[in-house]
């Protein structure tokens, strides 16, 4: 099977393997922004694909951006940019970029600042491959700390076709074998095989045939559309026409030439190159016609580029047939090649130039020669020193970048070390304090539990020998001259032995188990006088249990205290006690109906003294009441102390 057939055959299957790959990924539907948001005229300039109505649509939504925060900014930005390009606009496209790179580093927004750099090395791509290699690599770089390795793949093609394009070859194969490791083979076919492209066209100029035949397989392998394989096709042609292997060349030419998808512009580069190979082949052939043909064309659609490779065919093929006209054709493409500013071109054209003239003419394209000749060697040392310095210069503010980070986290981990020490002698200190406080706090609760304990004590110890002596002893008395003593005298001493009786049981010992209540409800009853009322609610919703043995003991002295004082001094026929908590405390609310209690008694009077002073054994305390009829007062215990 002859090679054409093969390339054709690689074709269709080229085509056929990624006849699907254009499809877009579904995304859910998502809610649209409020008519009149920024976002809101965002989503209608992409809607449309009219750029005059983009760029309407783009400014309004700009004016509605009240934050430079608002995340619509940038995309708003960015799409300015696009509508002014599409509109060829150029004059107003640089101050948008640079507002889009700027408001992007300002939001933060690794995306949209790549975007913009990309934007930026677009408008360079004809003018400054230079510039447009430098924005790409920063756009490259973005993208890369992004996370998005697609993007980047597609931006190191671009850098590498910038390079290509300046002569640095070498340069541009590593650029180009990067953007093939970053690249998706599936997703991002058609840029794969762009980048081997690049490569089967930067191993030809070195003339490394077999090598650029490779990568020119692997580009058509990739290849996403009829057109791009057919583009590689032609390359792959001129690659056998460079090595003088005609037949080859010329077979591939004609069956891209039997192709009905090649827009005009490429169809007469590859008639032209196909007649110029066959009279390569045989230099009898007649190729004027078509090569002339092709130049008209050209003329005609004002195509500059195209005109360069038809003056330099015509040139060389009168060479040897008609030196006038080869000589007009080279002239010709000497002043196309100023025109366009090619000096590759140029140096060509004087080479041409130079055997065909004489006299001081000569002397002046010799001179211009080896000018610029001198100054493309220059160039070209200068651009591959420029492009590895622009490598240069951001790897090492990037390792800058690492090494302040680096420095950032030693003097972070440092610092959070000092913190963390701090912290743990803070917590020491503080658990010394607890410790401390804590201890210092159950002595001291100790001590007034010894106290309260020490004063119940020697009240019952008191109680008890008033009741086993002193009471006792006057009953005895009572007895023994009751017969004799006069009435008045018996009951004297009867009236002094029921009070010392009293006495004694309001100090005797206090039960604090599960028969407390009772006791202390015993108590309360028994101290009401005859014809008053005593009312108790609430006493069943406490739970006694919770009590220490200290609260409860003053508990019980308190209100018997109260009871004491009630019958000494209010005369009351109704006495209310009301049981709560509240707060993590006991609540006792006393009141009676009586004649009320004398202020001086409740600042001086002994009786409120000592209720007063139990209660603050156990951090309880007393408010009385006297503005109304009778008195009220509340009484409150911590049920914890």
């Amino acid at each position: 099977m002859k090679k054409a057939q093969i390339f054709s055959l690689l074709l269709i299957l080229c085509f056929s393997a990624f006849n699907g790959c254009g499809e877009e990924d579904r995304k859910e539907e998502e809610p649209r922004p409020a008519p009149g948001s920024a976002g809101h005229f965002y989503l209608m300039g992409l809607d449309t694909s009219d750029p005059h109505k983009k760029l309407e649509f783009y400014n309004k939504g700009l004016d509605a951006v009240t934050d430079k925060k608002d995340t619509s900014l940038v995309a708003l930005l960015d799409g300015k940019v696009f509508a002014f390009l599409r509109l060829g606009e150029m004059d107003s496209v640089p101050f948008w970029i640079d507002s889009l790179i700027t408001t992007a580093r300002f939001q933060g927004d690794l995306f949209y600042e790549a975007k913009g750099y990309f934007r930026k090395s677009q408008i360079f791509r004809n003018n400054n491959p230079e510039e447009q290699f430098r924005n790409a690599f920063y756009s490259r770089n973005l993208y890369l700390k992004y996370g998005d390795t697609s993007m980047a793949g597609r931006r190191s093609l671009d850098m590498a076709n910038a390079q290509l394009g300046l002569g640095d070859i070498v340069g541009s194969q590593e650029t180009a074998t990067e953007a093939i490791k970053y690249l998706d083979h599936t997703r991002d076919a058609n840029y794969v095989s762009s980048a081997y492209n690049v490569l089967g066209l930067s191993y030809g100029t070195q003339r490394l045939f077999s090598e650029a035949l490779k990568e020119y397989k692997q580009a058509l392998r990739y290849a996403v559309d009829r057109e791009d394989s057919i583009s590689y096709l032609h390359n792959i042609a001129l690659l056998h026409k460079d090595q003088q292997d005609y037949s080859e060349a010329i077979e591939i030419f004609e069956e891209i030439l039997k192709s009905d998808e090649i827009d005009e512009l490429s169809r007469l580069r590859y008639r032209e190159n196909h007649a110029y190979t066959k009279w390569l082949q045989d230099s009898t052939t007649n190729a004027e016609a078509v090569l002339t043909e092709v130049m008209q064309k050209r003329l005609e659609i004002n195509d500059h580029s195209g005109l360069i490779a038809s003056y330099f065919h015509l040139s060389d093929y009168f060479r040897n047939i008609n030196s006038g006209k080869a000589k007009y054709y080279a002239e010709k493409y000497y002043d196309k090649a100023i025109q366009l500013s090619y000096p590759t071109a140029q140096v060509d054209a004087l080479k041409r130039l130079i055997p065909l003239t004489e006299g001081k003419t000569r002397e002046a394209y010799i001179d211009r020669f080896l000018f610029l000749n001198d100054s493309l060697e220059e160039a070209d040392t200068r651009l591959r020193f420029q492009f590895a310095k622009i490598r240069f210069d951001e790897e090492k503010k990037e390792q800058q970048i690492h090494l302040l980070k680096a420095e950032n986290v030693t003097q972070h981990l440092q610092t959070e070390k000092m913190r963390t020490r701090n912290i743990i002698s803070s917590l020491a200190a503080l658990l010394i304090l607890i410790i401390s406080g804590t201890f210092f706090y159950n002595v001291r609760q100790r001590g007034k539990r010894e106290k309260i304990k020490q004063i119940y004590l020697t009240e019952s110890r008191i109680s008890k020998r008033i009741h086993d002596e002193l009471a006792n002893d006057i009953y005895h008395v009572m007895s023994s001259i009751e017969p004799v003593a006069p009435a008045v005298v018996v009951d004297r001493l009867e009236d002094i032995y029921q009070r010392t009786r009293d006495f004694s049981r309001e100090n005797s010992e206090i039960a604090t188990g599960e028969e407390y209540l009772s006791g202390l409800l015993n108590m309360l009853s028994g101290a009401v006088p005859t014809g008053t009322r005593l009312i108790v609610r609430g006493e069943n919703t406490i739970n006694w249990r919770n009590l220490s043995r200290e609260t409860k003991i003053v508990v019980y002295r308190v209100l018997q205290e109260m009871m004491v004082n009630m019958r000494k001094h209010s005369k009351a026929k109704l006495i209310a006690l009301i049981f709560s908590t509240e707060e993590k405390c006991l609540k006792i609310s006393y009141s009676d109906n009586g004649v009320g209690v004398d202020a001086s008694i409740l600042e001086n009077g002994n009786g409120i003294k000592n209720l007063k002073e139990r209660l603050k054994t156990i951090k309880g305390n007393a408010i009385f009441d006297t503005s109304g009829k009778g008195l009220k007062a509340e009484l409150s215990v911590p049920l914890s102390s």
